[in-house]
């Protein structure tokens, strides 16, 4: 105690030690409350204290009352000097901070010329090639934009090690953020022939307050990974939830619930003494596989730290050879007033409710969720894994008002099983709708008349669209017309040529964009924000920039501004404006700022499609 507080014992002895190494009014105020607290019990915390020479020291303090005939006399206090642990401490986080601020800079460094290489390939891919060259240049663009896939994960890591990252908080919609998602990795889980589904707990509330896109980002972080990783089977998604308080307890009545998600996959699983690994920052939790499939390993570390800013935590279960499940939780507030509103889809339905149903598919998970939402809509179900079993029923004469048939079966395909349904009276006439893998457009073989095609993974909105319709007797052609409108044109490139440059600072939204103009013809290029962008203008020409508008460093409004400002309106691009603020006034606010033209999020085809029309 002279050692640490500078005061011999004569000095000390008889007075009051707090008043002499707690010396500033907080520090006393602080002190007396803790001497209470210590009274009650064992106390242990972290504080500062007073040297006699006036140096203010770090303490770890520890007190116990001293009881006699189980009155409290007095208090044993220990004081630990912790003051060259907490300066170590503080410049390790120092020294972590310029870490991040430095990938940072160099990912925004590096992520310019890339922007050039990405933008000039894809220019050049436009141009008269032979069939050599248009290869090489395709082979430049694809492996430009992988390398910019892993420059947004180390500008995404270091933005939240440096304590940067800023969470929104909007109303979402969690079906479709889930839908949304799905979208992305569904086309290659198809390639791989995987199963793709997801089912909501029928409890959990369909309309939450949060940053959706954070959120969608974790999902497609744990579905790439999944696909990546498994080559027969199935990934499936299922969420719950439940209300908790501020503590975190759960309660039966609070607008706060914990989100709980599980992805599982039948990959090819983590071996035991490498599960420690899984979500460290740049490691693979094998070198071979990390050879074979790619990636940084930073993917999990991002998703972790994602969910945790949002009050949850991420976990792993694994099994080798078997599969994988991650789960993770968030916190979000529950919003009364839903964004989608299908109110349709709740509850028992008029035109549904005792209409029986065959359900036949080879998958238990899809049967189950397919079983689940008609149930809920008051049909009756009878379900078979086997085409053939499912075909004597129909032999024998029973009834069914509608079935609905998956494609891939290893008995008989969706389409065999129709054509020897028809041949059967009770089969004859029987609706029969037709579950295939994305991208399969084969379902109109000569012969067989399905009277809808749904493409998985399973939604339940497109599922209780098709069978309302089938039971309100429209007809079929009507149907396909009206959702044909939705499809995207894959020759609206050729019909509309645009140079289009993407600035978005989310890497999601940037996929979803790039993935949506791709199946439309169009090579857009991208840039992170409005500094980016105004940079790949100075490099070369576009005719339209799809501009979202809070972005950092600079914002689309702010870079609009400087763009109008330097180019004359016929020399720069039409500007569209894409955000997330869809309330009365954010339209006027981007026209007032020079924007052209204005989309809210989440994008819809038919307003992208109309956008660049406007555009020319």
């Amino acid at each position: 105690a002279e050692k640490l507080f500078q005061y011999t014992q004569h000095e000390v002895i008889s007075k009051n030690l707090v008043s002499m190494v707690a010396t500033t009014e907080i520090m006393q105020t602080e002190a007396a409350i803790f001497s209470e607290q210590a009274k009650e019990g064992r106390l242990k915390l972290i504080t500062k204290r007073t040297r006699k020479d006036g140096l203010v020291l770090d303490v770890e303090l520890a007190a116990v009352p001293v009881l006699v005939d189980e009155q409290v006399v007095g208090l044993i206090v220990i004081y630990h000097d912790i003051t060259e642990l907490q300066g170590a401490r503080m410049e390790a986080e120092a020294a972590n901070q310029a870490k991040s601020a430095f990938l940072a800079t160099m990912s925004h460094e590096i992520r310019t010329p890339m922007n050039a290489v990405i933008g000039m390939s894809g220019l050049l891919l436009d141009t008269d090639l032979t069939e050599e060259q248009y290869e090489f240049a395709e082979i430049i663009r694809n492996s430009g934009d992988a390398l910019l896939t892993i420059i947004n994960d180390i500008l995404d890591f270091s933005k939240i090690e440096a304590g940067k990252m800023e969470l929104e908080n909007q109303p979402f919609d969690l079906r479709e953020c889930v839908e949304g998602t799905l979208d992305l990795v569904a086309g290659k889980a198809f390639d791989k022939g995987l199963d793709l589904a997801y089912l909501i707990d029928e409890k959990t509330p369909a309309t939450f307050a949060g940053d959706m896109t954070r959120l969608r980002q974790i999902l497609l972080n744990l579905f790439t990974n999944a696909v990546k990783f498994t080559e027969t089977g199935e990934v499936v998604l299922t969420i719950k939830s439940h209300p908790i308080s501020n503590a975190g307890r759960k309660v039966l009545n609070s607008d706060i619930h914990e989100l709980h998600f599980a992805v599982r996959d039948t990959g090819i699983g983590i071996p035991k003494e490498r599960m420690d690994r899984l979500f460290q920052s740049f490691s693979q939790v094998d070198a071979s596989t990390a050879r074979k499939y790619g990636g940084t390993g930073l993917g999990l570390a991002i998703s972790r730290l994602l969910s945790e800013m949002m009050g949850g935590s991420m976990w792993a279960e694994s099994q080798e050879g078997v599969g994988t499940t991650f789960y993770f939780t968030i916190h979000t507030k529950v919003v009364d007033q839903p964004v989608v509103a299908r109110p349709d889809l709740q509850g028992d339905q008029p035109q549904l409710a005792d209409r029986k149903v065959l359900i036949i598919d080879d998958n238990e998970t899809n049967r189950r969720i397919l079983r689940l939402h008609v149930e809920k809509w008051g049909m009756v179900v009878v379900e078979s894994r086997s085409p053939q079993i499912a075909l004597e029923w129909i032999r024998k004469g029973e009834n069914f008002d509608v079935a609905i048939l998956d494609m891939h079966m290893p008995e008989m395909d969706g389409v065999m099983l129709a054509k020897e349904l028809r041949q059967q009276p009770a089969g004859r006439d029987l609706p029969l709708v037709l579950f295939t893998s994305l991208g399969r457009r084969d379902i109109y073989p000569q012969g067989v008349e399905f009277a809808a095609h749904l493409t998985k993974p399973i939604k339940p909105s497109q599922l209780f669209d098709a069978l309302v319709s089938i039971f309100s007797e429209k007809p079929l052609q009507v149907r396909r017309e009206a959702t044909s409108k939705a499809q995207l044109d894959p020759d609206l490139a050729i019909s509309l040529p645009l140079r289009i440059l993407l600035t978005e600072d989310n890497v999601v939204n940037q996929k979803l964009a790039l993935r949506l103009l791709q199946k439309m013809g169009y090579r857009a290029d991208v840039a992170g924000n409005g500094i980016e962008a105004i940079q790949a203008l100075e490099r070369q020409p576009y005719d339209v920039i799809l501009m979202d508008v809070q972005m950092p460093e600079m914002d689309g409004l702010e870079a609009t501004r400087q763009i109008n400002q330097r180019w004359e309106r016929h020399e720069r691009p039409h500007i569209i404006a894409m955000t997330a603020n869809a309330m009365p006034g954010d339209r006027e606010m981007c026209l007032a700022a020079g924007m052209d033209d204005y989309i809210a999020k989440p994008l819809r085809v038919e307003e992208i499609v109309d956008a660049l029309k406007r555009a020319t």
